[in-house]
């Protein structure tokens, strides 16, 4: 299987393609919105006289301006040109960034981390939306959706270590490396192709049609897909290492590694998601995978050590690794490209909703029955959303509507 996935996925022409390059740059650029900053808090507290009870502002600054451009960047999107938002998300994105790292207040740094969020709710749904462009073979945009969130993780892995070390010359160091966004942009302006697609100037009529393709049953189950995702892993990831420490006894540093494992995880079977989706139907293959999911939940919930622990991060990952570039693979499928941006944006709001209430929903349930309890509560939930899957599945709901199938296009994507 592995054999066969190196070959899709040398099989998608990255290496020959500085369009594609860009592309998967782009999300591990976005990635690095959050990722680059988790190491460098400390410092920011101590150089800035930051509360630590404030810290957390950093973040918000960050990801609100996604929440409500959403639907105007996908909209943009679709009706002037997936080039000029890109580019101007990864400019916007690139220099907020690089001209944190000449500020000295925590005023000013929020105020960048807006605008950094901003071209962060540009250029993050664009990425799913053109590799749906580039790829409209289903097998090979799987493929290239899983490469997506190997790169992901892999930076997950990686950067890190990068900017704790670059941290600790000084906390405004780790900031420069948001300013390889600019010449990614640059990049963009002369080797990114736009989509050959119909071109909708009526902004009226193109809203009522990304809203009735939104509200199909196949299309929410779609959504659901993403946003059950987000509402189970931030709920597990914000108490696991409360529970390995507070049940279990198991030390800060050790605890932490339980990501990595997780991430070791999504790498293998996000890099072979390729040959999985040509051998089992997608649908139920994501259901099968929120199956695995609840299974690992549950044993976490009565892990008697590290190692029980250890295996549901793994398995939990393995999991990730299937829904989420299935998921996304599904979703850029769902219409034309003439609608995907529109789409793809309704998808994040959903997304964004399920990461804003998991918390909530969470704590109480911990405050009210304890931690084991409330994963054994979202183990629940994702069995019996794959039950509900299957049901529809077999009721023949969820059928596309039509085969949609995405123009090539010209240029470096083509091969």
């Amino acid at each position: 299987m592995f054999g066969r996935a190196f070959g899709d996925i040398r099989g998608l022409g990255v290496h020959r393609s500085i369009g594609l390059q860009v592309t998967f740059g782009s999300s591990v650029m976005m990635i690095m919105g959050a990722s680059l900053v988790y190491p460098v808090l400390p410092v920011i507290v101590q150089s800035l006289a930051v509360p630590e009870a404030q810290i957390g502002l950093v973040f918000t600054a960050f990801t609100l301006p996604a929440v409500f451009l959403a639907p105007v960047t996908g909209a943009l999107t679709d009706l002037r040109g997936r080039r000029l938002v890109l580019v101007s998300g990864l400019l916007t994105y690139g220099v907020a960034g690089l001209a944190i790292t000449l500020v000295d207040t925590l005023p000013a740094l929020l105020a960048l981390r807006v605008v950094q969020g901003v071209g962060y709710g540009a250029v993050m749904p664009l990425v799913t939306v053109l590799i749906g462009d580039a790829f409209p073979d289903a097998r090979q945009q799987t493929t290239a959706q899983g490469v997506k969130v190997v790169l992901d993780r892999v930076t997950l892995l990686v950067l890190p270590v990068a900017a704790g070390v670059l941290g600790a010359i000084a906390w405004q160091w780790p900031f420069v490396l948001y300013g390889v966004a600019i010449p990614m942009a640059l990049a963009a302006v002369r080797w990114l192709p736009e989509p050959a697609m119909e071109p909708r100037t009526h902004a009226p009529s193109y809203l009522r049609e990304v809203a009735r393709a939104a509200v199909r049953v196949r299309s929410l189950v779609i959504f659901s897909m993403s946003s059950l995702r987000f509402f189970i892993e931030v709920s597990f990831f914000i108490y696991v290492l409360l529970y390995a420490r507070n049940v279990l006894d198991v030390p800060v540093v050790q605890g932490g590694l339980l990501f990595t494992v997780f991430a070791v995880g999504s790498i293998a079977t996000a890099g072979a998601v390729g040959p999985l989706a040509a051998r089992f139907a997608r649908m139920p293959l994501v259901a099968g995978a929120f199956v695995a999911q609840a299974a690992a939940l549950l044993g976490a919930s009565v892990a008697p050590n590290v190692w029980v622990l250890g295996l549901a991060m793994l398995v939990f990952g393995l999991a990730n690794g299937v829904i989420s570039p299935v998921q996304k693979s599904l979703l850029t499928q769902a219409v034309p490209a003439e609608l995907r941006g529109g789409y793809v944006s309704a998808d994040r709001l959903a997304q964004n909703g399920a990461k804003s209430i998991a918390p909530l929903v969470a704590g109480l349930v911990v405050a009210l029955a304890g931690i084991p309890v409330m994963f054994q509560a979202m183990a629940g939930v994702a069995g019996a959303w794959a039950l509900g899957v299957i049901v529809l599945e077999r009721l023949g709901l969820l059928r596309s509507d039509a085969a949609v199938v995405a123009a090539p296009l010209p240029g470096p994507f083509a091969d």
